[in-house]
């Protein structure tokens, strides 16, 4: 907390989900402050905005500021970009948990991470399993008091890389989307980001997963 304002700790600022919501809470009335940690410096220019530039293998709890009301954690990668499954864990399991802990070493009373609609520590697909892991871990933290889990099904907004797979896979989710549930109705990078804000906001404590059909709810 700043004075009466809150402070926020965002990481994944760059990604499709962090890009929208750093601009959601640097537009909100509330925010005091946004921590971002970033490898490089973004552009992004903000009375509000903090950049802390961070080496991820060499991040430490020291790293993180002082007064911090809510972390989100917005890392994530492909197996693509990440180039091995070991690679690709590093970021989506390793880095994640690393913040959390450091969360919670700092006293921070939220987590809020963006997860994946087919999170599960049993799954044969490595990507969902990758993401159950995580979440499992992150519910061992109890002394943070509110973790909030986001699940979203296939994403769409602006991608600063091309992906043929993915945007043949989102014009046949948009053109069938009357018929599909909201559970796994392609959702927008925004609706995730709003909720996220949303949940931070009035955040209850415990340990709570906000599945797609949520999001779009909410939105």
């Amino acid at each position: 907390m700043i004075g009466n304002k809150k402070h926020y700790l965002i990481a994944g600022a760059t990604g499709l989900i962090g890009k929208q919501l750093v601009k959601l809470l640097l537009d909100d009335p509330k925010t005091g402050k946004v921590s971002s940690l970033v490898r490089r410096p973004s552009g992004l220019e903000h009375k509000k905005l903090q950049e802390i530039h961070i080496n991820w293998d060499q991040f430490t709890e020291k790293d993180l500021p002082q007064h911090v009301d809510a972390s989100f954690c917005c890392l994530g990668t492909t197996m693509k970009k990440a180039g091995s499954k070991d690679a690709f864990k590093t970021v989506d399991f390793d880095y994640v948990l690393k913040l959390a802990v450091f969360s919670q070493r700092k006293n921070i009373p939220q987590f809020h991470v963006v997860s994946a609609a087919g999170a599960d520590t049993g799954s044969r697909v490595f990507y969902n399993r990758v993401k159950g892991n995580m979440e499992n871990e992150l519910e061992k933290l109890k002394k943070i008091k509110s973790i909030y889990v986001y699940r979203p099904s296939m994403l769409l907004g602006d991608r600063d890389e091309f992906r043929l797979g993915e945007t043949l896979g989102k014009i046949a989710m948009k053109a069938f989307s009357f018929l599909t549930p909201k559970s796994y109705k392609a959702i927008y990078d925004v609706q995730v980001a709003m909720s996220m804000l949303h949940h931070a906001k009035d955040a209850k404590k415990g340990y709570h997963v906000v599945d797609n059909a949520a999001m779009h709810d909410l939105t």
